[in-house]
This record gives C-alpha cells, structure tokens and sequence, in this order.
C-alpha cells in the first residue's frame, strides 16, 4: 500500500511542470487542553510549574514561508519582546516576564533557508549571544498512506521519531510538488500543509502563489557556520534531556 501511495504521490508531482513559487502564512499555536496544569502535580519542581505556566498563557503567531522551486525560507512575525537568557555555567535561566513560548518554539528570531540542490539545510540563530549559521541534515520521514483534506487539497501523513516514543506529524499535498514546509521541517514529495508537533501545532491559513518575495530569496550569510553537533558544544547543551 505504502508504495501504491508514493506512486501516486509522484504521478501528482510530475503532473504541474510549471515554476511554482509564493508565500505561505501558517498560524502556529499550542494545544493547551493537552498540557497539565501548573501547581497540579506536586512532584513537578518550581521551574517545571513556570515553564506550564508560561504555555498555557502563550498566544498564537504567525510563521511565513516564502518558497519557489528549489530554495525557501521561514521566519516567524516580528516581537520586540525577546526572551532573555542566562546560560551561566550550564545553567539555563528564563526572564519569564512578557515570553510567548509558541513564538519561541514556531522559530523566534532564526531563519531558516533551505536550498534543495544541498543536502543540508542552514538555521541563522542569534538566541546565544553571537549570531550562528547551524547545518542541519535531511529530515528523515516515514510516508503513510492516511490522508485527509486541508484547505481543498488532498494531503498524505508523514512522521518522523522524536525522542520518548513520539512523534512529528506532518500533513504534506503532492498537489503543491515542492519539498519545503516550516521552521526546517522540509523534504516530502509535496508542501507541508501542517505540523503536529507534540504540543504545537502548524496550520495553513493563506497561500499567495507568484508574490513577489519569493523572487528574491537570499541566503543568511552572517555568523559563524557550524553543524549541529559543534552548536550543541557551544550552547552548552542547554536542551539536553540529560
């Protein structure tokens, strides 16, 4: 069944010849009614009350990915009121006053461009400090063949393994054939439509095929490139689940 579906995930693709290019709006949001409370569990510490405390007051952003053929970016709308970060001695503090962790979490202040002729994608982070480029590889997807209608279009499920046994959802339509979607997410035969990320969630809510931005991708060219490994040694692994 599965190579019934990329067969015809395919046949989909090679069906539009013509140059597709525009801009995407996705409204990325957090599933709150699938969080716990804060203060309900006694067993959480102070820090893992102030983090559910700060989800469940966080509020929906815009994400925007302007894409052609074979080169896209995203960023996230514009906040002035960027979280501060203290990582002293590996030790990871949040002025939480003001944050909206889903700006946060749908790419806050990075940008991420991917060109398709690379096998590596590149994020400009600037949440350390000095501003990064960081290498990232290709997502490795998992293609199903359950599907569902979004926006009028026909999209296939794909996932991908994340740690604790879960996994990234995402809903991709062959009737778009290009490989990008948000935050980096990219690679399917066909535009992501939507992410289901745990607790976060990407949905589609405007496409502005032939606007003008998309002719003018560059890449980000400044701070320092390195790979994935070499930024988790200069962040200080601060995101380890260790």
């Amino acid at each position: 069944m599965k190579n019934s579906v990329l067969v015809l995930v395919l046949m989909a693709s090679w069906s539009l010849s013509a140059q597709l290019k525009g801009k995407i709006t996705y409204k990325v949001s957090t599933q709150k009614d699938s969080l716990e409370q804060p203060y309900a569990n006694p067993e959480n510490t102070d820090a893992q009350n102030d983090a559910l405390e700060m989800m469940h007051e966080s509020l929906p952003v815009e994400g925007y990915l302007v894409f052609n053929d074979s080169i896209s970016i995203y960023n996230v709308e514009p906040k002035n009121d960027i979280p501060q970060w203290n990582n002293t001695n590996d030790n990871l503090t949040i002025t939480p006053s003001g944050i909206n962790l889903t700006w946060f979490m749908a790419g806050g202040n990075s940008i991420y461009y991917a060109d398709l002729s690379r096998d590596f994608s590149i994020t400009q982070n600037a949440i350390m400090g000095p501003t990064v480029r960081i290498m990232s590889k290709p997502v490795e997807w998992t293609i199903t063949d359950e599907t569902k209608e979004i926006d009028g279009y026909t999209c296939y499920l794909a996932t991908k393994d994340k740690l604790n046994n879960k996994k990234l959802r995402a809903w991709f339509t062959p009737k778009i054939p290009v490989k990008h979607g948000p935050r980096g997410f990219s690679g399917l035969p066909g535009l992501i439509m939507e992410i289901e990320d745990v607790i976060y969630t990407w949905k589609i809510v405007k496409i502005d095929f032939d606007n003008k931005e998309a002719d003018t991708i560059v890449e980000p060219i400044e701070g320092d490139l390195m790979t994935q490994e070499e930024f988790v040694d200069f962040s200080g692994n601060i995101f380890s689940d260790n």
